[in-house]
């Protein structure tokens, strides 16, 4: 019980540590991402912290398994260099000691890492794509910041525009301009106010224009035509966001009921991510076997290379699965497999059979 509870400790200590090293990298670069997009307008500012928060739980979720290899890996390789496997393994200490102590901590992170992927993954999916959505309908998203005039457009076929204020909802432009060219055709709009929406119909973004003039040219006979409007509606081209998958934030119930290639690829998806944990825990175990005098990080360098290949063929044939290339059996079932295999055969390489 004491050795048990001491591996436990020297597992648990750096899968946390490893597991916050990732979680700094993965949230500095997406600040930094989500800043730069702000600092050119394509982002609303008041929107960054949300993002990064969904964002960087979305990710932390993924992070867990590779966490538990690189984490595991080191907590060994410190055994190893220490002579404490050694001594160990002279005291008695089978593998099968080992694989107790390592799965009284990796078995609770994999039901927590269970709950996460089939109930919290969705949610956060849900709040992310409604983030998306509420930034397409910003005026920020069709570039038209407050008190500033901007272009888009050829020179055949062209908008300028101005919002002279935006209110504190951030989604009525207030004493709105804008003038359209397309060819010869010349409008001028001049009204109070001004809304972007999405259309639930078309989904296509509309600039809904309230209380104003229009302004149209006639080439053929010069002069120009003036019409004062309560409500006008204009569709512009506006900067495209790439929305969340429906079938990520369908909740598992929903998703398990349906037999389509993407439903299926999408399921098996969610469990892969589970089923790594365990897998990649049994497998850290014997890949991190170090020979006296061997370089304690050599291994990590192995383990990380063979997660990258793991994770590479797991998202290759999921994407094989979504097209209708790669049959829903196997799956991604034979992959899981492979990796258990190599986890067997390092552990009958290193320690011999079992006895």
């Amino acid at each position: 019980m004491i050795i048990n509870r001491y591996l436990f400790k020297e597992i648990a200590l750096s899968f946390a540590a490893t597991l916050l090293v990732l979680t700094l990298i993965i949230v500095g670069n997406t600040f930094v991402r989500l800043l730069a997009d702000a600092s050119t307008g394509n982002l609303p500012t008041d929107l960054v912290g949300n993002l990064l928060w969904f964002g960087s739980l979305k990710q932390l979720i993924r992070l867990i398994p590779v966490a538990l290899l690189i984490g595991m890996m080191l907590a060994f390789s410190r055994l190893y260099r220490d002579s404490e496997m050694a001594a160990l393994r002279a005291a008695g200490f089978a593998p099968r000691h080992f694989y107790r102590a390592i799965f009284s901590f990796v078995l609770p992170l994999t039901l927590l890492l269970a709950v996460l992927v089939i109930f919290v993954s969705p949610w956060l999916e849900t709040n992310n794509a409604e983030l998306r959505r509420e930034i397409n309908e910003r005026p920020e998203a069709a570039g038209i910041p407050s008190g500033e005039f901007v272009s888009s457009g050829t020179a055949e076929r062209n908008y300028t525009a101005l919002a002279e204020a935006i209110d504190t909802s951030h989604t009525v432009m207030e004493r709105f301009f804008i003038r359209v060219k397309d060819g010869s055709n010349e409008v001028l709009i001049w009204a109070r106010s001004a809304v972007l929406f999405i259309d639930s119909g078309s989904g296509e973004r509309v600039l809904q224009i309230s209380d104003g003039y229009r302004y149209e040219s006639d080439p053929e006979h010069g002069g120009m035509t003036v019409i004062r409007f309560g409500e006008h509606s204009i569709r512009i081209p506006l900067r495209d966001y790439t929305s969340s998958s429906s079938l990520a934030s369908m909740p598992i119930e929903e998703l398990w009921q349906q037999t389509d290639n993407p439903a299926r690829a999408e399921l098996q998806w969610r469990i892969a991510i589970i089923v790594s944990a365990p897998l990649l825990a049994l497998l850290a175990f014997p890949l991190s076997y170090t020979a006296p005098r061997q370089g304690r990080y050599g291994k990590i360098g192995v383990a990380i290379l063979i997660y990258a290949i793991y994770a590479s063929i797991l998202a290759s044939v999921r994407g094989m699965m979504e097209r209708g290339d790669f049959p829903q059996l196997p799956g991604l079932w034979w992959i899981h497999l492979l990796v258990l295999g190599l986890a067997f055969w390092l552990l009958r390489k290193y320690y011999g059979k079992p006895s």
